[in-house]
């Protein structure tokens, strides 16, 4: 049993039938008659893939969730929190259970209009899925990274509102030679890949026709907004660069600190040749470490580490042509074109 802020947590799978645990099932269950829930049960108990655990308090159960778990991500198959508990971030802790318990950094889930409301609140992204039997659907997802930034956000961590000294310092990343790579003119439309809080797109923004700019993390997205308001020309979303449908190209793509949260480096470099126009030009700066997480503070978030040597590959495979490679004290910058 682990304990966390007074809360435990317990694996229960072989306890399902009994009549305490089985009772958290209650509140996930469409019409749960003694038939639906054991056969719930039933269901769980027979399938070695499927977690259950439980959270309780001193005295007893209060909550439980249900999952699978595979290649880094969990689906969360049920979760539920007896109605007395709820509004004290029961849920919250069931979910970040699952991130410091099991090697995953992702976790969905299914959900109706009745239940969204919980997972919007606990950071995931919404997509509207299509209706079944007139009842609208969600897919929900809530990634480590996303989570983390969203986390830094309420810690007052922002690099645009940083003293200069520390404005400084993440200039070490990508800085002035960065932005003169990315050679901006006001006829130009622009795509930032990791927006973040503005900390580059308040340079590049008012240079720039047109600035579109995306991030996985709400809250970062809320502060971006908040950071460029005074600026007509900027469009900002949440989302996922690799599922977000952009429907539309630009001149100029450029992202700094962000591609070692993504996998498939080579699809996400094919992407940004998809999106630029002809002559278009890409402009990438990674870390130059190659640690796999990001520590901070208590908080260790996988990453996937960029080398220098597979990104000009990427580059080239993608059909692009490399103009120049040059690094800065803490990364290597890499400026590409497409040229057909």
């Amino acid at each position: 049993m682990e304990q966390n802020n007074f809360i435990s947590f317990a694996d229960v799978k072989a306890s399902l039938w009994q009549p305490e645990v089985l009772a958290l099932l209650k509140p996930s269950v469409y019409n749960p008659t003694p038939e639906r829930l054991k056969s719930r049960a039933e269901k769980y108990s027979a399938d070695k893939n499927i977690f259950v655990y439980a959270c309780k308090n001193s005295e007893k159960y209060i909550g439980i969730v249900v999952f699978v778990t595979e290649n880094g991500t969990a689906e969360i198959l049920d979760i539920a929190v007896k109605p007395e508990y709820r509004k004290h971030g029961i849920g919250r802790k069931l979910i970040d259970f699952i991130f410091n318990r099991f090697p995953v950094d992702t976790i969905i889930a299914e959900t109706d209009d009745e239940a969204v409301e919980f997972y919007k609140k606990c950071r995931f992204t919404i997509t509207p899925t299509k209706e079944v039997s007139d009842i609208r659907r969600y897919f929900c997802k809530l990634s480590a990274v996303s989570k983390h930034y969203d986390m830094l956000i309420e810690e007052n961590n922002d690099p645009v509102r940083d003293p200069e000294p520390l404005r400084e310092y993440m200039d070490k990343w990508d800085g002035r030679q960065f932005i003169d790579s990315l050679q901006l003119t006001k006829e130009k439309s622009v795509l930032e890949i990791g927006v973040g809080t503005g900390r580059l797109a308040v340079h590049t923004a008012p240079n720039c026709r047109e600035f579109f700019g995306i991030d996985i993390s709400q809250k970062t997205v809320k502060r971006a907004k908040e950071n460029l308001k005074k600026q007509t020309n900027v469009t900002l979303v949440c989302g996922d660069f690799m599922s977000y449908e952009f429907g539309r190209k630009f001149d100029v793509i450029y992202s700094s600190l962000t591609f070692m949260h993504i996998k498939d480096k080579q699809a996400a470099i094919n992407k940004v040749k998809t999106l630029l126009n002809i002559s278009g030009r890409f402009v990438l700066s990674i870390d130059k470490s190659q640690s796999d997480t990001i520590e901070y503070g208590t908080r260790k978030i996988k990453i996937h580490p960029d080398r220098k040597e597979d990104i000009a590959e990427y580059i080239n495979q993608s059909g692009m042509s490399l103009i120049k490679v040059f690094e800065t004290e803490f990364a290597e910058i890499f400026a590409a074109a497409k040229q057909n």
